[in-house]
């Protein structure tokens, strides 16, 4: 058992900063490095790119930072990087990976997949055992199933364990896809204090509860685990708890180079959240707090795959600058059930905007907006909602002053129908606006594409319909797989190879060469390893 870990989150969101996991790596000592790419938008989106593309559906900025150096530095210095950049094609980001390792003569990195959370195609099949699939929130909304035929994702929020058991069966990397954000740092955390190694020698289940995995008193274990998943919870949205997005912006100061989270997580569930020296931002107890209550619902009851949360005891202690001690949580067993993050198709829409500047800009927005949607009442299945921006648009009606006079406002128009052809004539009636609506309006562009609607759809499971479908595969290169089998293969073939493919005497033998290269840094599954 280690006196403490040191985990690191290199970003919130697949779009953060696509190189702030590899400064973290350069500026901070860790032992383990996880990245949440994922957000409930992210799977659909990530499916649509699987069903185009074979070889998509996972989220490739890791392979931009992994490639200028991240995959040289985690070996280097002996992190595990833990992240859901698996998305809907976790197969295919581990092929991306094992050749980055291969480039740099990493040739026996190990790949863990943890792989059971897509349920698309097993929806009927869950259904024939009683599963409703009702609307989580809105149960008037009906069931999933009932928009069967237009699903396009239905993932499930797996928990901390396999991620646990993957390290401990000797993965460098684990690849995921639909983890819950904090059971990322959860499942390093199994590892690094030997509950991952008592449950492979107990052969319990693969996803727990972890809770028995633990050396202590069920109570004890739940209270470690909550505390562990508040750490988790701190450093899974990137920079937003180290001064980005913070409500004392003004008094942090410069956020350029702002650095990305630390935890220092305990044995005892307690930690330390802190950012590498000398980067910019603050980790204050104002930052820590805004963080700790961002999208929890009921702080007495955080649920999480893995137990459930009660922040009401958490004490935030700013022991030194940038350095706040977090301790307290407790923990409560964790649910029956699992959400299933899904979406569905559901129609068209296209955004379109325009500028009313000058005097009585909001007059002269509300009659551009009269005029466009008079000219378009003939289309009965479009809906058009309009703001404008610069008006107080994005306050709360409360909050609203209602004294502004802006002297320019964005007229935005969100156009909704389950006809495209509708959607393409209300695109073409936007410029238009320009010449034959009130004197002054500007800003148009090119005619906006309809744009396949989405709809999320969360529901329930029960917990024992989903895990039996986890499981851990254990990946390596072909090449690896060769050298293991075949000693011989690396002087005979390899070297060879890899000579001809830098050789310029022949370029189609180079090519030849690399393509073979190419093949076998591709992801095979380890035998005799799987779980």
């Amino acid at each position: 058992m280690n006196e403490r870990t040191i985990i690191g989150g290199g970003g919130g969101f697949w779009g953060d900063q696509t190189m702030a996991p590899l400064k973290l790596l350069e500026s901070a000592e860790l032992d383990y490095l996880t990245m949440d790419y994922l957000s409930e938008v992210t799977m659909s989106i990530m499916h649509k790119q699987l069903n185009r593309n074979s070889e998509a559906g996972w989220a490739t900025d890791l392979k931009d930072w992994l490639k200028v150096g991240g995959i040289g530095l985690l070996r280097s210095k002996n992190v595990k990087l833990v992240t859901n950049a698996g998305g809907a094609n976790p197969h295919s980001c581990a092929s991306m990976v094992l050749a980055a390792a291969s480039e740099i003569g990493w040739n026996d990195c190990k790949v863990a997949l943890v792989i059971g959370d897509d349920l698309g195609e097993k929806l009927s099949e869950i259904a024939a055992s009683g599963a409703q699939f009702t609307h989580m929130y809105n149960p008037s909304l009906g069931s999933l199933l009932d928009h069967s035929s237009s699903v396009v994702s239905a993932n499930a929020y797996l928990g901390a364990g396999a991620i646990g058991r993957s390290l401990e069966r000797g993965a460098d990397i684990v690849i995921t896809g639909r983890v819950a954000d904090a059971s990322l740092i959860v499942g390093c955390m199994l590892h690094s204090n030997g509950w991952a190694k008592r449950a492979e020698e107990a052969n319990l289940p693969l996803c727990g509860p972890i809770a028995k995995w633990g050396d202590g008193n069920l109570k004890e274990s739940l209270d470690v685990i909550a505390g562990w998943t508040v750490a988790g919870h701190l450093i899974e949205c990137g920079a937003q708890v180290s001064g980005g997005n913070s409500t004392d912006w003004d008094d942090i100061g410069p956020l350029t180079d702002v650095g990305y989270p630390i935890a220092e997580i305990y044995p005892d569930g307690r930690c330390i959240i802190t950012k590498p020296n000398e980067s910019q931002g603050a980790v204050t107890s104002r930052t820590v707090a805004e963080q700790l209550l961002y999208e929890i619902g009921d702080p007495c009851a955080y649920i999480t795959p893995d137990c459930i949360v009660d922040f009401s005891h958490i004490l935030l202690e700013e022991i030194d600058k940038d350095r706040i001690l977090v301790h307290g949580a407790k923990g409560i067993e964790q649910t029956a059930t699992m959400k299933l993050s899904a979406s569905h198709r559901d129609g068209w829409m296209v955004v379109s905007e325009l500028v009313a500047p000058g005097p009585n800009a909001r007059k002269r927005a509300e009659n551009t907006d009269f005029v466009l949607r008079s000219r378009l009442k003939h289309l009965k299945g479009m809906e058009i909602h309009s703001e404008y921006l610069g008006d107080e648009a994005l306050i709360p009606p409360a909050l609203r002053s209602n004294t502004n006079n802006p002297s320019e406002i964005v007229i935005r128009w969100v156009a909704t129908s389950m006809d495209k052809s509708e959607l393409m004539e209300f695109s073409r009636a936007i410029a238009p606006l320009v010449l034959t609506g009130p004197a002054g309006i500007c800003g148009y562009s090119a005619r906006a594409r309809p744009r396949e609607i989405l709809r999320f759809f969360p529901t329930l499971l029960n917990r024992n319909l989903v895990e039996p479908q986890v499981h851990i595969k254990m990946m390596h290169s072909w090449r690896h797989d060769l050298e293991l089998r075949m000693p011989w293969s690396s002087d005979f073939l390899f070297i060879p190879l890899e000579n001809m493919a830098h050789s310029e005497k022949n370029m189609r033998r180079s090519r030849f060469a690399e393509k073979i290269l190419r093949r076998l840094d591709k992801a095979k599954e380890c035998e005799l390893i799987n779980g």
